[in-house]
């Protein structure tokens, strides 16, 4: 009877260890990175035009993605390079009202990314290249006592899908939300 108690104990415990067996953290797709930068609403520009320092000014691309730039007016920035929206500025400009302009536009902000759940400094950040999940709990002053280092996810700008299990290396983009889930011990 005891055999059979011993038995019936070790399938269980098998049986539940199984049941709680995590995934490995998600990786990220290497693919993702290779198109570049694309500017969208919350990104400040700065844009220069060489030779005419009145035309060197500072935007913040508002909602609707554009803005709206001296002698052209509306300029669509979002979802372009800062070198397709330089260029796009050099040809609006040429002719009609400068000869041969040279224009540089700079990224002199990205849009905030944001860190919540259990971390010392939830908040809104600048979003950096190269910006890592175990980059942006550092920014955000590290774990609490209380988080659960091994339940992190990601909320996705834009598409709003969410990632669970995340890698400490998994990158992170502007807009996202690195989310730190709470530990019970």
């Amino acid at each position: 009877m005891k055999i059979m108690k011993l038995w019936a104990f070790l399938l269980f415990t098998v049986l539940l260890a199984g049941c709680t067996a995590s995934q490995p953290p998600l990786m990220d797709n290497p693919d993702a990175e290779s198109t570049g930068y694309l500017l969208d609403s919350g990104d400040t520009v700065s844009i220069n035009v060489y030779g005419e320092p009145d035309m060197a000014m500072k935007f913040i691309i508002d909602k609707s993605g554009s803005i709206t730039f001296p002698y052209i007016g509306k300029v669509v920035l979002k979802g372009k390079t800062p070198d397709q929206v330089s260029a796009e500025i050099t040809n609006r400009l040429n002719g009609d009202y400068l000869q041969n302009p040279m224009v540089t536009v700079n990224i002199a902000e990205f849009r905030k990314f944001f860190v919540s759940g259990e971390v010392k400094i939830p908040n809104g950040f600048a979003w950096e290249p190269e910006l890592t999940v175990e980059k942006s709990i550092a920014m955000a002053g590290g774990f609490t006592d209380r988080a659960d280092r091994e339940d992190i996810s990601i909320r996705l700008a834009g598409t709003n899908q969410l990632l669970e299990n995340v890698d400490v290396r998994h990158s992170v983009h502007p807009g996202d939300i690195v989310i730190i889930g709470m530990g019970f011990f």
